[in-house]
């Protein structure tokens, strides 16, 4: 009886534990690091390529490169790496954009009769879906619709005149869509004001016709130290209202399932969490060859880049001792971890080169890199990995 006891003890203290939990969506342990015994050689690609590449992505028989160009965003090529088109220019007609557009997350939407289309965030005050057939056919970007969006969050604290409100505006950093584009996930990084002592923790919205239908609370409580472990990168599943976030600071992987409303997590077992006491982390000043300072702080990255399909993706992994162990982590060669949409680790494989950039064609089982770091395209057959 008395083992019993303890027992129960027991077990409510770890359950009281895991209620306290600072994270308000579910976490699932996993264990992935260090896991490649398998490096995969990468074959450089020839073409006409831009000098300014920004991304990349595959879309049906194509490979896309978005530029930063303010002449020519995308040029378009052939699976035989052939110049096929480009367009996507800043001006004010009805088919070009009032800046250069933000290709967020290099979305992919379809419309009933599944043809590709891409969605531009203009100027951050309005989305241009570009028509990806019609558009190589008319040489010219065709416009396929738009609607209006103000991608700006308001933040609302007193100000230091008494009983006067400050507002703070911040443009969001990703922005999803459904197909029809009025059904949104808006993320916008934390924010903290020191003089003013403005905290707001990382905050999702859900909308739709630019209506809030809800906000996605992830933190119970939110520290000024936790700035520098939450953020990542963001990527929309390619069907699905399913969006996954990598955290770049910590040994998270984030999902949001819209459609059924659901939101979880996975973190590698035995890795730091959000219940920890977070070590800070104090940037430091660093001379610009203008002479001016800016703030870096020294931390590893761990999920950075990513590339996905209809039943898993893949990301690149910095904490791994692959890649640490890399004298120069600007030029080092990557690590590439597969998942699936529930969470669960597939494999690994080191690859040869480093990745700035990745997309992957899944109907030939191809990975495409860039490395900015030699400024060559890559491809890696995956059919036999």
């Amino acid at each position: 009886m008395k083992k019993f006891a303890l027992l129960l003890v027991a077990v409510l203290f770890v359950l009281s534990c895991k209620n306290n939990s600072r994270l308000l969506i579910d976490v699932r342990e996993v264990d992935f690091v260090n896991k490649s015994d398998v490096t995969l050689k990468g074959v450089p690609l020839k073409a006409d390529w831009p000098i300014d590449i920004r991304d990349i992505c595959v879309c049906d028989s194509f490979l896309l490169v978005e530029t930063g160009e303010k002449i020519n965003l995308l040029y378009v090529y052939s699976d035989e790496l052939e110049l096929k088109g480009r367009f996507c220019s800043v001006g004010r007609a009805r088919n070009e954009f009032l800046s250069k557009p933000y290709w967020s997350s290099v979305q992919i939407l379809r419309n009933a009769q599944g043809d590709a289309l891409l969605p531009l965030l203009d100027n951050q005050q309005g989305i241009k879906v570009v028509d990806l057939q019609k558009s190589l056919a008319a040489e010219s970007a065709v416009i396929a619709s738009q609607n209006g969006f103000n991608a700006e969050y308001i933040h609302e604290y007193e100000s230091q005149i008494p009983g006067r409100i400050a507002r703070l505006h911040t443009n969001v950093d990703y922005l999803f869509l459904d197909d029809d584009i009025n059904y949104r996930l808006e993320y916008y990084s934390p924010l903290i004001l020191d003089d003013n002592e403005v905290h707001r923790d990382p905050y999702y919205a859900v909308t739709r016709d630019s209506a809030l239908i809800k906000e996605i609370r992830l933190f119970s409580k939110f520290y000024r130290s936790d700035m520098n472990y939450v953020g990542g990168e963001f990527f929309r599943h390619p069907s699905r209202n399913l969006i996954v976030q990598l955290f770049a600071g910590m040994d998270y992987i984030m999902f949001f399932d819209l459609d059924n409303d659901r939101n979880y997590a996975i973190h590698q077992s035995g890795s730091l969490t959000f219940d920890d006491d977070l070590p800070e982390i104090i940037p430091e000043q660093i001379q610009n060859p203008d002479g001016t300072f800016s703030s870096h702080a020294s931390t590893i990255d761990h999920f950075m880049k990513a590339a996905w399909a209809e039943s898993f993706f893949m990301v690149t992994y910095g904490a791994g001792d692959y890649y640490v162990n890399q004298p120069d982590q600007d030029s080092a060669a990557s690590e590439l971890l597969f998942f699936d949409y529930d969470g669960n680790f597939l494999k690994s494989v080191k690859l040869d080169t480093h990745v700035s950039r990745m997309t992957y064609d899944e109907k030939n089982q191809l990975l495409y890199v860039v490395d900015f770091s030699t400024d060559r395209i890559l491809r890696y057959d995956l059919v036999s990995f």
